[in-house]
């Protein structure tokens, strides 16, 4: 058997010849398994494009697909990990790097806004992703524990603390997520969609999902009667700690795990949102995600790309529009508190003066702010095919007349 092992021990030697040799094979065995993923990776994402998961679902349960998407997500992060260790590691003929937990060659990654990419309703999980792990047991420990139980010293952790950091992570995440996704949206309807997202009732729901309501070390006035509020808004802190402990105790992969964890309970509660905005089919070719160092100016982009469709708003003066008429909109009922996020509600109206009308209202909406409000406004007034059909036939006869005398003065002008 020590003669074997000797024999194979010297074959290794003999074909591998020098260490910078046998560093190129490695890192060409690396370059093909990362294309071997590659392909994997592509043909479930063919297979999971979401214009064709009615098909897919047909053929197989939930269950099954879910367990598709673990394994694409899966094999997303061991692809990952063989590309960066392709890049970054040196020749054995140089000298490697000796890390540390606080070396240079262990310092953060830098966040790219590109990092993070939309949502798609086929990658939603159906059921609580795993928690991502916390590296370092202090960091750990203290995203739990309230300042007042510690020693009160300056340099104590705590969750007050990390949750001044996570908050960051938290919303800028969220952020890129929603602009990506909705490019549609204008920004106060992405400050609604964040609000949800961010708020402490949402993220005080995930931690008590997490158990993390178990593991926190609160002082006893907390768990009084009539604390309900300020445990919803600690519970809400912890979560945003744990997000801060989890990137902070992995500089190198901790942004990124973060943030697909994020992506995933988060797409759970902007399910039926992100499905909606794949069925309207607003695909806008948006030069927000497109601008890079020496691209091309904004207008050509703009020139390039197909035109936006008209909202509603715009839709309503095109069909009503014209000289002398006036389409109004403005407060249909007081300012009210939206009992579902208690956020103000607005009611707008939409008023008609001209084609025989004066102050009329065509329709009204309520939303969290006033520019939807007046969206869905316009909405209800281009749903009212009936009266709409009115008003369009008058313009037509008015656009006709008008287009009669102005040819007759310019016939009357040449002769």
């Amino acid at each position: 058997m020590q003669n074997l092992f000797s024999n194979l021990k010297r074959k290794h030697s003999l074909d591998g010849g020098s260490p910078d040799e046998r560093d190129a094979k490695h890192t060409k065995h690396n370059s093909s398994s990362s294309q071997k993923l590659a392909n994997l990776l592509g043909a479930l994402d063919d297979a999971l494009q979401e214009d064709g998961m009615d098909e897919i679902l047909s053929l197989v349960d939930d269950e099954s697909i879910q367990r598709c998407l673990d394994v694409r997500s899966s094999l997303s992060k061991h692809k990952s990990k063989i590309d960066t260790t392709a890049i970054n590691t040196p020749p054995a003929s140089q000298p490697q790097p000796k890390k540390s937990h606080d070396d240079f060659w262990n310092l953060p990654k830098t966040m790219s806004p590109f990092s993070i990419t939309p949502w798609k309703s086929s990658q939603i999980p159906l059921t609580l992703p795993p928690l991502p792990e916390v590296l370092d047991p202090t960091l750990e420990q203290s995203a739990f524990v309230h300042l007042g139980v510690g020693s009160g010293k300056a340099t104590d952790l705590s969750y007050e603390r990390l949750e001044w950091v996570g908050d960051a992570y938290v919303y800028l995440i969220s952020t890129l997520l929603i602009s990506q996704t909705f490019p549609s949206f204008t920004p106060g309807k992405c400050s609604q969609l964040r609000e949800r997202l961010v708020k402490n009732l949402t993220l005080a729901d995930y931690s008590r999902r997490y158990g993390f309501d178990k593991r926190a070390k609160l002082p006893d006035h907390l768990y009084t009667a009539g604390k309900d509020q300020e445990r919803t808004k600690v519970m809400g802190d912890i979560f945003e700690s744990y997000v801060a402990a989890v990137v902070l105790s992995d500089p190198a992969d901790g942004v990124r795990r973060v943030s697909e964890w994020l992506k995933d309970i988060w797409g759970m509660t902007l399910a039926k949102d992100i499905l909606q905005e794949e069925r309207n089919g607003l695909l806008l070719d948006s030069p927000l995600w497109r601008l890079r160092g020496k691209a091309e100016p904004v207008q050509q982009i703009i020139n390039k790309s197909q035109p936006a469709p008209l909202n509603p708003k715009e839709q309503l003066a095109k069909l009503l529009g014209s000289k002398g008429v006036q389409i109004i909109y403005k407060d249909a009922a007081p300012e009210k508190k939206d009992p579902k996020n208690k956020l103000a509600l607005f009611t707008i109206g939409v008023y008609l003066t001209g084609w025989g009308e004066k102050d009329k209202m065509l329709g009204s909406g309520r939303a969290n702010g006033k520019k939807d409000a007046g969206m869905k406004a316009a909405e209800m007034a281009l749903a009212n095919k009936k009266i709409m059909k009115m008003y369009i036939d008058k313009k037509r006869v008015f656009d006709e007349q008008m287009e009669l005398e102005r040819a007759a003065m310019e016939k009357h002008g040449s002769s």
